[in-house]
């Protein structure tokens, strides 16, 4: 009541403006006018909205369940085929943005409920990913381990970083309804693609490659629900909650970043060290190797305190010593043990490219002519007016004979067939269509009537 605290005016003493609010907050010697205490209103009801919007996102339904299965096995057939443009496809139909930011937006406002939900929701999502990617694979004849696959086994410092500015984006998204940006944050912020490769991993009991996703998965989806909850607070989410409050927020946040950095940076450290190992080993090859010689493929990868590297290189000369030599001047420049086995490949000189295609040439020139010998052959018996065991053919010199005896074929049979003859002849010019005899068959008599001596 008013007179309970002298100085301070009551809630009864407060005026009102026409429109039913305050026009003057309780507090000494400061008044708020209708504007401010609208603009206070409007962010108060902007909050709750979000929080809705967010808590709608979070929700287990058919929806969600149909959508991270469809999610899924596209994912998966994209992962096996090594198709980028599938893997993003599926990235851009997955729902598991919605759960991972409840949970960030849960943590900014300490509502356990939302936190529960979202977690619920994100489990059942990533046990029906997994075992659609099982299924899939089980029935696929092809399991071979893809590019994109092994892309998404090896996550580094980079993802936790790309994961981390994708929460913040995503958060700024929703807060400003922008939809077109939460397309970007799906494709940036790969979540499904990862519980694919986990279930690679555990149909085809590759099981690094399933622990390799696994920490990709957590280290987006950590990052992701973290950003949620920074912008969150950043933006007065949870106005209720004191600075201890604040504080075990902060600190859980850099506990929780901070152990999953060591994989991470340890990853990290590996892949720049193959990296530096590739190029050392690539120079050092090229100086050993003659100016002519060339590298066909080179393999360099890190086992344990070793360098492995192999590889097929074509030469002019074989060098005895290439293997010890590349791996002497390995050991000098890494400080390692290294490991080679070079296989050394001679090249064909320009006499033997020459012969090679001169070869080539010559089998095409008697596959063209097999082909015309059986193509004169039909057109000649066409109509079985010539019978087959007739036509004699040298495929060798182009020449084809057919035996004939003009007297029993009669006038029009014999009109027929040499008008056969002539459109044969006229079709292969290259080749000679002759007649004979059957007594002398070797021995041409005559040649067709319509027939252009053609040779060579």
């Amino acid at each position: 009541m008013a007179g309970n605290h002298p100085g301070v005016p009551g809630l009864g003493d407060a005026p009102f403006s026409a429109g039913g609010r305050r026009s003057a907050r309780p507090g000494p010697g400061r008044e708020v006018d209708d504007d401010e205490l609208s603009a206070a209103e409007e962010d108060v009801h902007g909050r709750a909205l979000v929080l809705a919007s967010v808590a709608r996102d979070a929700r287990l339904n058919q929806k969600f369940l149909l959508l991270i299965t469809l999610s899924a096995a596209i994912a998966t057939l994209g992962l096996l085929q090594s198709s980028t443009a599938v893997v993003i496809g599926a990235m851009l139909v997955s729902p598991l943005l919605g759960p991972i930011m409840g949970v960030g937006f849960g943590l900014a406002t300490l509502e356990s409920n939302l936190i529960k939900r979202s977690l619920v929701t994100m489990a059942a999502g990533m046990a029906v990913a997994i075992i659609v990617a099982m299924f899939i694979i089980w029935l696929s004849p092809i399991r071979d381990v893809t590019p994109e696959l092994r892309a998404r086994t090896q996550p580094t410092l980079l993802d936790l970083g790309v994961a981390v500015v994708g929460g913040i984006a995503g958060v700024y998204a929703i807060m400003r309804k922008l939809s077109g940006v939460m397309v970007g944050v799906a494709i940036a912020t790969a979540l499904v693609p990862p519980l694919s490769t986990i279930g690679f991993g555990l149909a085809t009991g590759r099981f690094d490659f399933a622990v390799g996703a696994a920490l990709l998965f957590l280290t987006n989806t950590l990052a992701i629900a973290f950003a949620a909850t920074i912008i969150a607070r950043i933006n007065k989410f949870g106005p209720s909650l004191t600075p201890q409050h604040t504080a075990m927020q902060v600190m859980g946040i850099i506990v929780t970043l901070g152990i999953l950095s060591i994989p991470l940076a340890l990853t990290l450290n590996s892949l720049a060290g193959e990296v530096r190992a590739r190029s050392v080993v690539q120079t050092e090859l090229r100086s050993l190797l003659g100016e002519s010689d060339r590298v066909d493929s080179l393999n360099v990868r890190m086992e344990r305190d070793a360098i492995a590297v192999d590889g097929v290189v074509l030469v002019d000369r074989y060098a005895a010593k290439l293997d010890t030599e590349l791996a002497a001047k390995i050991r000098g420049e890494l400080d390692r043990a290294a490991r080679v086995s070079i296989v050394q490949l001679r090249q064909q000189t320009n006499a033997a490219v020459q012969v090679e295609e001169q070869l080539n040439r010559r089998l095409a020139t008697l596959e063209q002519r097999e082909e015309d010998s059986r193509a004169i052959l039909a057109g000649l018996t066409v109509g079985e007016l010539v019978p087959r065991d007739r036509v004699l053919i040298d495929s060798q010199a182009r020449r084809v004979i057919v035996q004939r005896d003009r007297e029993a074929e009669g006038e029009q049979v014999a009109a027929a067939i040499d008008r056969i003859m002539a459109a044969v002849q006229t079709g292969y010019p290259r080749w000679l269509i002759q007649n004979g005899s059957l007594t002398a068959a070797e021995e041409p008599e005559e040649t067709a009537p319509a027939e252009a001596s053609a040779t060579e």
